[in-house]
C-alpha cells in the first residue's frame, strides 16, 4: 500500500510537470483534450493527474460531493426545523413578549432542507470558490461563455407560465368537461388528467404539461387521501406518460429535440413512427394501474360541494388569451 501511494504521488508530479505549459495559459475550464491522459491509466491515476493539472477540479468535486450529501440529509434537516419551531412556539406561548412569533432558525432550517434549493445553494459556493481561486475574469468567462443556460431558463419560464391562474383554470375547465363524462368522480379526473395532460405536453412541452397535471392531481385526486401505494403509482404513471407523450411532436421531449434536426425528424415523421404508439402506450399504462388499484380508485369519494362547480372568480378571456400567447411564444422561441 505504501509503495502504491508513493508511486501515485510520483505519477501526479510527472503529469503536473508535463502539463505545466498548458496550466500557464490560464484557460478555464480546461478542455478535456488538453489533459493528455496516459493510455491504460486507472481511475485513481486518471483523477489524480487531472487534479494535479487543474487543482480546481478537486475543489469542484468536493463541493459536488457535499451537495449530494446535503441532498440525502434534507429530510433530517426538515425534522430539525420542526423541532426548533416547536420549541420556539412553546417559548412564545409561555412568554409572548420575549421574542418574535416566527422562529428565524426554524425557517432557515426549512429552507436548507428543501431539496429544490440544495444545488442552488452549493452553486453559490462553487461560484465563490471560482472567483476566489481563479479570479473574477475566469468566473465571468465561465458563466457567460462556457455554460449554456437556455434549457434551464426555458424550463423555469414555461413552468411559471403554466402554473399561472388563467392557464391552470383553462386547463381545469377543459379537463372538467372530460371528467364530467364519468360523473366528475375522482376516478374520472384521474383518467382525464393522466391521459390528456401527457398529450397536451406534446404541444406546450413536457415541463408545462407536468406542472398543470401535478397541480390538478393535487386538487382533484391527492386531496381525497388515496393510499400510499396508489399515490406513488400515480406519480410514477404521471412521469412515464408525460415522457412518452412528448414523442408526438419534434419539439416537446428533450431527447427527441436533440436529434430531430440532425436526423430530419419532422412532425409527420414523429407521429407516424412514435406518436400513435405513444397514445396506445399511455392508454395501456393507465389501464394497468387502474386494474391494479380499481377497488381503491372506485371507492374514492368527491369532496362535498366540489363536483361540477366552476371557479368563483372567472378570469377575463383577454387575460387568458395573453397568457396563452406568451406560452406559445415561449415554446416557439425555444
Amino acid at each position: 500500500m505504501r509503495k502504491r501511494l508513493i508511486g501515485t504521488g510520483l505519477f501526479c508530479l510527472q503529469v503536473a510537470a508535463a502539463q505545466a505549459a498548458v496550466a500557464a495559459a490560464g484557460v478555464f475550464p480546461r478542455p478535456l483534450a488538453e489533459y493528455a491522459d496516459p493510455a491504460g491509466a486507472g481511475l485513481w491515476e486518471l483523477l489524480c493527474g487531472r487534479v494535479a493539472a487543474e487543482p480546481f477540479n478537486l475543489v469542484a468535486t468536493a463541493i459536488f460531493a457535499l451537495a449530494v450529501l446535503h441532498t440525502f440529509f434534507s429530510g433530517r434537516i426538515r425534522h430539525w426545523a420542526q423541532v426548533v419551531e416547536e420549541r420556539h412556539r412553546a417559548r412564545f406561548t409561555a412568554r409572548p413578549a420575549d421574542g418574535a412569533e416566527v422562529s428565524f432558525g426554524g425557517q432557515m432550517l426549512h429552507f436548507l432542507g428543501e431539496v429544490e434549493a440544495v444545488f442552488g445553494l452549493w452553486v453559490l459556493v462553487l461560484g465563490a470558490a471560482l472567483v476566489l481561486l481563479k479570479g473574477p475574469d475566469a468566473a465571468i468567462h465561465f458563466l457567460g461563455a462556457e455554460v449554456d443556460f437556455t434549457e434551464a431558463i426555458f424550463v423555469v419560464i414555461i413552468m411559471a407560465l403554466a402554473s399561472t391562474r388563467p392557464v391552470l383554470l383553462l386547463a381545469e375547465r377543459a379537463l372538467r368537461a372530460v371528467a364530467g363524462l364519468g360523473g366528475g368522480s375522482p376516478l374520472a379526473w384521474w383518467l382525464a388528467i393522466l391521459t390528456l395532460a401527457p398529450l397536451l405536453g406534446a404541444f406546450i412541452t413536457e415541463p408545462a404539461a407536468m406542472t398543470i397535471a401535478a397541480l390538478l392531481l393535487g386538487r382533484q385526486f391527492y386531496e381525497r387521501e388515496p393510499g400510499g401505494r396508489l399515490k406513488y403509482a400515480t406519480l410514477g404513471l404521471l412521469f412515464v406518460n408525460i415522457s412518452v407523450g412528448g414523442t408526438l411532436t419534434h419539439f416537446a421531449a428533450p431527447p427527441v429535440l436533440m436529434v430531430a434536426t440532425s436526423w430530419g425528424w419532422g412532425l409527420g415523421h414523429l407521429f407516424t413512427h412514435f406518436g400513435w404508439k405513444a397514445i396506445i402506450g399511455i392508454g395501456l399504462c393507465n389501464l394497468a394501474v387502474f386494474l391494479a388499484f380499481r377497488r381503491e380508485l372506485l371507492a374514492l369519494i368527491p369532496a362535498a360541494g366540489e363536483a361540477g362547480t366552476q371557479p368563483e372568480e372567472p378570469v377575463p378571456a383577454w387575460v387568458t388569451a395573453v397568457h396563452l400567447l406568451f406560452l406559445a411564444f415561449t415554446v416557439w422561441m425555444a
